[in-house]
């Protein structure tokens, strides 16, 4: 691995709207040594409507000017070209987030690829979508991001489909629909790599790729029954940007409160690196190819622990003796 910087993601429900609260979190991590910062759309107030607010992007730049730092941009978790209610409104938002990266020099957006087809289901809007459906939802992804991806090649940046977890209320959703719970990889498709590299080598594009999550990748092999290694050796050729944070592998039991989770080591934890039970050096040692940034996402929780989170990544890439550039 030839790794450009370590970057931290900036919490959007801790920054919430709040300027202040974004620029303690950018100085704190630039204090903990972090060189890049990844910052969240829904936390800025800068997309209203699927529009981008001039103003409010002065704002951002003004402050993200202030720091010796890089920046990348995550783009709402809802957002789905794929099977989102309204194909329009998705693409200006993502249209708008990539305007938004350009305009504070950020290289990279991460959006959550569109193969997860539950959510009408689960507020009850319609039903699971049948094959035929699940097919043109896939198609329908292609050909935004292909449009998507011109515009990003013109404005400098990288679109990464990043890869999901399981949850409990999908299991749930299965269930009152009719489904067995091995259905679930085939209406929440980026649980898996494949799928996701499938959609890449359908865009064909030099600005689209993905944005593997090692810990949601965790997460989902545990689920499925996958090999972990295997799937990111699949991914591998395609990543363009890497999250990482520590979990063990558990679903969650239906429990919101990240207090109750912990002590049972549930769910997406968001754990700094050493953490939990993910075997980073293994699966660095796939991506031995990879050239980029890697994104530490540390939920706010655990942020007094920042300088161990980089210091116990820095080490396992020494230790591999992996690049890392700054």
């Amino acid at each position: 691995m030839r790794v450009h910087g370590l970057g931290i993601d900036i919490p959007d429900q801790r920054v919430d709207g709040r300027r202040q609260v974004l620029v303690d979190e950018l100085a704190q991590g630039q204090e903990a040594g972090f060189s890049l910062a990844e910052l969240s759309i829904p936390s800025l107030n800068v997309i209203i409507n699927g529009e981008l607010i001039p103003q409010r992007v002065e704002a951002i730049q003004q402050i993200t000017a202030r720091f010796d730092l890089r920046y990348s941009v995550h783009a709402p978790g809802r957002s789905n070209l794929a099977f989102g209610a309204d194909p329009g409104t998705e693409y200006r938002v993502l249209e708008a987030c990539l305007r938004f990266c350009h305009a504070i020099n950020a290289r990279v957006l991460v959006y959550h690829s569109g193969l997860q087809a539950l959510d009408a289901a689960r507020t009850g809007t319609a039903s699971l979508p049948g094959d035929a459906e699940l097919a043109r939802g896939a198609e329908r992804e292609v050909a935004a991001l292909q449009k998507l991806g011109a515009l990003a090649a013109d404005l400098g940046v990288i679109i990464g489909m990043e890869n999901g977890d399981p949850h409990l209320w999908e299991y749930a959703v299965l269930k009152r629909e009719g489904e067995r719970p091995d259905a679930l990889a085939k209406f929440h498709a980026r649980m898996r790599t494949s799928a996701i590299v499938a959609q890449a080598e359908a865009v064909n594009h030099p600005n689209v790729g993905i944005t593997l999550d090692l810990a949601h990748l965790h997460l989902a092999t545990q689920a499925l029954g996958d090999d972990y290694l295997e799937a990111i050796s699949a991914a591998a050729p395609w990543v363009r940007h890497v999250h990482i944070n520590d979990n063990f592998g558990k679903l969650d039991a239906g429990v919101d409160y990240e207090g109750y989770r912990l002590p049972y080591g549930e769910a997406d934890l968001h754990l700094p690196p050493g953490w939990g039970s993910i075997p980073f050096a293994d699966a660095f040692a796939r991506l031995r190819d990879y050239e980029g940034d890697i994104v530490l996402e540390i939920k706010e929780r655990y942020r007094d622990h920042l300088g161990e989170a980089l210091e116990n990544t820095m080490q396992i890439l020494r230790d591999n003796r992996h690049q890392l550039r700054g």
